[in-house]
């Protein structure tokens, strides 16, 4: 099938937003900054991010507002792939939304769990108000899981998250929940993917989401036993067998590993292990980040499947708003410039 001009807008349109990605200089010169205000305003005289500023003075900026703007401006990344996609009549834009919803509940989840749900408060951009079931109005005022549920009515997120009701103040509840709305994004995932899609095109696509899954399903199964003991029946609260490159024998090894340390073991015997092998890493977040963002990109460069190239652009530009949060943060708590380069991943490439 000859791709359309909608998507070849996508393939074009994505590689022209990697070609404004910030380079080694701007990485430099943004760890060299002494303070937050600093950092906004390099970002907005000598970046690309510039356009997140207009009408906002950069001298007494707050480290959480240039965090939410950041957050924004990918949001309206997304806007503008979602529009082009959305066109050839894919339906993949839905990716985008569920994925920002769960983020939005997640956040309101994490807040009313700590005591502070007031806290709350995201805007987005119109096209993610013109579809998603979310009411922000509704969120940003609710006190109680009560209330949670109630602004969820009438989406599916409501009847994931009604079994938890009871059980929400419990130290492991909002662990489940987690669980239980990634299950619901990768289940919606799959769903869309084989229904519109079929052949190669079904399983370069697959492979996409199989790698997301796949870190997410490491990070967790690690984090899970180390900090918190974790169960089995915990543990599989967050497998995602159907989307991913484990065998279910290897799931069931990482889940069965007595301690965090043997779960790097038995990575190795995964198709992860050579990876991981090439990777210098001080904690297993980093690791899995590295080879989340080296597959994206390698992917991204020689792929050209335009929705293929789309997703990996946006896990590219994900990676480099995490890279800047990072200094933002360690600017903040005056952490040194090299330690926070430490954390960044793909700075300069």
């Amino acid at each position: 099938m000859m791709p359309s001009f909608s998507s070849n807008a996508i393939l074009a349109k994505s590689k022209a937003m990697y070609g404004r990605r910030l380079t080694e200089q701007n990485y430099n010169d943004l760890l060299n900054c002494r303070n937050v205000s600093e950092v906004a305003t390099y970002l907005k005289a000598r970046t690309s991010y510039s356009d997140i500023f207009e009408g906002i003075a950069t001298a007494a900026i707050h480290r959480g507002r240039l965090e939410d703007m950041l957050k924004k401006r990918l949001l309206r990344q997304y806007t503008s792939l979602c529009r082009y996609e959305k066109s050839i009549g894919q339906n993949f834009y839905k990716y985008f939304i569920v994925k920002n919803d769960i983020t939005q509940i997640l956040n309101c989840v994490r807040l009313l769990y700590a005591g502070h749900p007031g806290d709350y408060l995201f805007s987005m951009p119109a096209f993610f108000n013109d579809h998603t079931e979310l009411d922000l109005f509704k969120l940003a005022s609710i006190t109680t899981f009560a209330d949670l549920l109630d602004a969820l009515d009438g989406s599916d997120y409501k009847e994931i998250l009604e079994p938890f009701e009871k059980t929400f103040h419990d130290n492991r509840s909002n662990l489940y929940i987690e669980a239980a709305l990634y299950r619901y994004f990768y289940d919606q995932v799959s769903e869309l993917t084989i229904e519109k899609l079929k052949g190669k095109h079904l399983e370069r696509i697959l492979d996409v989401f199989r790698i997301q899954s796949d870190m997410r399903t490491i990070v967790n199964i690690y984090r899970l036993k180390r900090f918190l003991n974790a169960d089995d029946d915990l543990l599989r609260q967050f497998m995602i067998p159907d989307i991913s490159n484990l065998k279910k024998k290897q799931l069931a090894q990482l889940i069965n590993a007595p301690t965090a340390e043997e779960v790097l073991k038995r990575l190795n015997l995964t198709p992860y292990g050579r990876l991981l092998e090439k990777i210098d890493f001080n904690y297993i977040e980093g690791a899995t980040q590295k080879i989340l963002y080296s597959w994206n990109l390698k992917t991204f460069r020689f792929s050209s499947d335009p929705t293929v190239v789309m997703f990996c652009y946006i896990s590219l530009a994900e990676n480099e708003i995490n890279n800047i949060t990072h200094i933002i943060e360690g600017v903040r708590y005056n952490v040194p410039a090299d330690e926070i380069r430490e954390m960044l991943i793909g700075a300069g490439n």
